[in-house]
């Protein structure tokens, strides 16, 4: 047994808590993404909607995870010294989930490397391996405790942070030279890529910055799970940002698709959609802009009112009468 002080009890405690609460907000966005792209993309390939909704049901699986690993802190062994030491099978399976949503996203954000690169396998092959994942899950379920993890295999857990940090650097570094090497000197067009090396760099950003943070806590305080609860909140964000990536197209293709007279073409790889006919037009979004011109005529009806009108009338034949007197005269 290994006893901890009570301020590393409340840390720890407090850390798990927080993250799952983190855990729970991100996973509702998550929820929203996938519904926002089924709502929106309903001519995707199979394949595509497959994907999305394997990383939905991943993500899924590992908030229920997280909801377990809380119960079991909380209520099941509340009270107990060493809890914060012990690794629950909820926390070994939720890690490996992590671990297998992360994989999942960067073969994506590969795939469209390789073929924004034009299949270059000397940049893609490398970032797609990982074999890390099975070690870390299962010592972490077979030793059931932080600290003997820690003493034996205390450097497979920093490689495989160490090793996501390093795919997402090199996936953003990647995607953005090769979207500058498309720019081809029209203003409007320049735009879009802009706006789309941005939004690489903020999704590459978001998950190494987390990563790395959760990887200086587990070195500099191993005994404090700090570092697990950030590491909780890893794989929503890789969720939300491959869904993210997904959504993006509906703006992205309408910006490019008003580019169509200048022959340029948006360099980003999309899932293909079907029912498009034209096979040279794969995986474009088929987004017809309908202009509708509302003409409103107003119509003025001057009349007179009936009194008024009799009134003239009695005017114009006494005055007829009285010309009528004179002429007689």
């Amino acid at each position: 047994m290994v006893l901890l002080s009570e301020s590393n009890l409340k840390t720890s405690l407090g850390a798990i808590l927080f993250g799952g609460m983190v855990c729970t907000g991100l996973s509702g966005i998550v929820g929203m993404q996938t519904v926002l792209y089924f709502r929106l993309f309903t001519r995707d390939l199979t394949s595509t909607k497959v994907k999305v909704a394997v990383v939905f049901f991943l993500d899924m699986l590992h908030s229920a995870m997280i909801a377990a690993a809380n119960y079991m802190y909380f209520v099941s062994h509340f009270g107990e010294e060493d809890v914060t030491d012990r690794v629950f099978w909820a926390v070994g399976v939720s890690i490996a989930l992590t671990a297998l949503i992360t994989i999942c996203v960067h073969l994506f954000f590969a795939f469209r490397l390789f073929k924004l690169s034009k299949r270059n396998y000397w940049i893609t092959a490398p970032i797609s391996l990982r074999l890390d994942i099975p070690v870390t899950a299962v010592e972490l379920i077979r030793l059931k405790s932080f600290y003997e993890f820690g003493l034996r295999f205390r450097w497979v857990f920093t490689l495989g942070l160490v090793l996501s940090s390093v795919v997402d650097g090199l996936i953003t570094a990647g995607l953005c030279f090769y979207l500058r090497r498309h720019r081809g000197g029209t203003g409007r067009f320049d735009h879009i890529l802009n706006a789309v090396t941005l939004y690489t760099i903020e999704n590459g950003l978001l998950t190494s910055v987390t990563t790395l943070v959760s990887l200086i806590f587990w070195l500099v305080k191993p005994d404090e799970l700090i570092y697990l609860g950030l590491h909780f909140a890893i794989s929503k964000l890789y969720a939300n940002s491959f869904l993210a990536s997904m959504n993006a197209r509906k703006s992205l293709m309408a910006q490019s698709t008003s580019q169509s007279t200048s022959g340029h073409r948006l360099p980003v790889i999309f899932p293909t959609q079907r029912g498009l006919g034209d096979r040279s037009n794969a995986g474009q979004l088929d987004l017809a802009i309908q202009t509708r011109v509302h003409i409103t005529v107003d119509k003025t009806t001057d009349y007179v009112p009936e009194s008024v009108h009799e009134n003239t009338s009695s005017d114009q034949l006494s005055a007829d009468q009285k010309g009528a007197g004179m002429s007689r005269t």
